[in-house]
């Protein structure tokens, strides 16, 4: 009698054991498209806008009929006009001149049975390119509500406010490049930069030492400047004061998980968020009066010979290693 209820309760745990297995997880990502092109790709944001010269990434997602998001469909992205805004790989867009396009991102599937491959494309989204100098202004914490002003080559004013997060977007159609910025909080600080070309330009304490240190090798003031007395600064002296202070923090700047070979002080994007960049600032005290930075653990030494418009930039760290680096500007 034993033995006759054995071979059915085995049965029955197979049979449950195998529906199970039929009706799958709750999974909401497959490994990958199917065999036919029974899905769809939407681009996010739908909308977004983005500087001359700066760049804009959007989001790609292959979804099939059950709404589950399907791995490893490889797209391809376009813009409707590379003559305003061009795709540079992986859904990132630079602007090339204002106006708008309609950027879409696209895929080739193969069809079942070998019936050929069929294209597959998205929504169309939408990129605004402005012309306009754009950034932020932080010393770690947002500069929020501070007045941003710049002087443009030519002696023409534009200005704009930061808001909470201390962004700041100027336009300056029919200006002329070089900018010079300035930021001023509602308590009176003053902070300056500077923009050779349209696109991102930062507003902080270090390129406020470097605008300061331009001026001070050609015997000028960023304050005299601004009013109209004086040159603004050049495209190549900007660049290897950034060059070189860049690599003198180095260390700080790799932790943040920065890479240091695209990295600009002066015209890499960042949000005043305590990550990335930001997390440097708020590492960082520069005193611009006497060219010191101090900065995780690294001291930095500007010394300025105004004779020859050189600097020597000495950078000490913490285990008492140093290098120096020295450089004359145009």
């Amino acid at each position: 009698m034993r033995n006759s209820f054995r071979l059915p309760a085995l049965a029955l745990l197979v049979m449950a054991l195998a529906a199970q297995a039929g009706c799958g997880g709750s999974d909401s990502t497959t490994n990958g498209a199917p065999g036919g092109v029974d899905f769809t790709i939407l681009v996010s944001p739908s909308a977004a806008s983005v500087v001359v010269g700066g760049a804009r990434q959007f989001v790609a997602q292959a979804r099939n009929a059950n709404g589950q998001i399907l791995g490893g469909v490889a797209f391809q992205w376009h813009s409707s006009n590379t003559q305003i805004a061009t795709s540079t790989g992986g859904g990132n867009f630079r602007g090339v001149a204002a106006g708008v396009v309609t950027v879409t991102a696209t895929a080739t599937i193969p069809r079942q049975a070998g019936q050929g491959v069929e294209s597959v494309s998205s929504n169309g989204a939408t990129l605004t390119v402005e012309t306009s100098i754009a950034g932020t202004a932080a010393t770690g914490a947002p500069l929020a509500n501070a007045s941003v002003s710049l002087r443009d080559a030519q002696g023409q004013y534009a200005a704009a406010s930061a808001d909470a997060s201390g962004h700041f977007d100027i336009p300056v159609a029919g200006m002329t490049a070089p900018f010079l910025l300035k930021a001023q909080t509602p308590d009176g600080r003053v902070f300056y930069g500077v923009a050779t070309e349209l696109g991102t330009a930062n507003v902080d304490p270090y390129t406020d030492l470097m605008v300061r240190d331009w001026y001070a090798l050609h015997g000028g003031s960023p304050e005299a400047a601004f009013v109209g007395a004086g040159a603004l600064p050049d495209a190549r002296g900007m660049q290897m004061l950034d060059k070189t202070l860049t690599g003198s923090i180095g260390p700080a700047l790799d932790a943040a998980g920065l890479d240091l070979r695209h990295f600009s002080l002066l015209t890499t994007p960042f949000t005043a968020d305590h990550s990335g960049f930001d997390q440097v600032l708020d590492q960082s005290q520069v005193d611009a009066a006497t060219g010191r930075i101090q900065v995780a653990g690294t001291t930095v030494t500007l010394r300025l010979d105004r004779a020859s418009s050189g600097l020597s930039v000495l950078a000490t760290g913490a285990d008492g290693g140093s290098s120096q680096t020295s450089l004359t500007l145009p």
